[in-house]
């Protein structure tokens, strides 16, 4: 009697699935996201903010995000 469980396809390393990316969008913009790979985050560039990815399950709640820096400022150019 097989008990019908069937290993995850691709070993997942926690990674988010590729064709996943195309069904998710920011639950506070409605908009697409870009998968960041090098931090395995979702990035929402217009708000500049990342939803963390965790054992390759989106954590998509607002207040799991981290800001991230748009841009960075020019070097000299503080404000005083």
């Amino acid at each position: 009697g097989g008990q019908g469980q069937e290993a995850g396809q691709g070993s997942g390393s926690g990674r988010l699935e590729p064709s996943l990316l195309r069904f998710l969008v920011c639950p506070l913009s409605k908009r697409p996201l870009r998968y960041d790979e090098a931090t395995n985050e979702l990035v929402n560039e217009e708000l500049g903010i990342a939803y963390p990815v965790i054992d390759g399950i989106p954590n998509m709640i607002p207040e799991a995000a981290r800001k991230i820096q748009k841009e960075p400022p020019a070097e000299g150019s503080k404000q005083p």
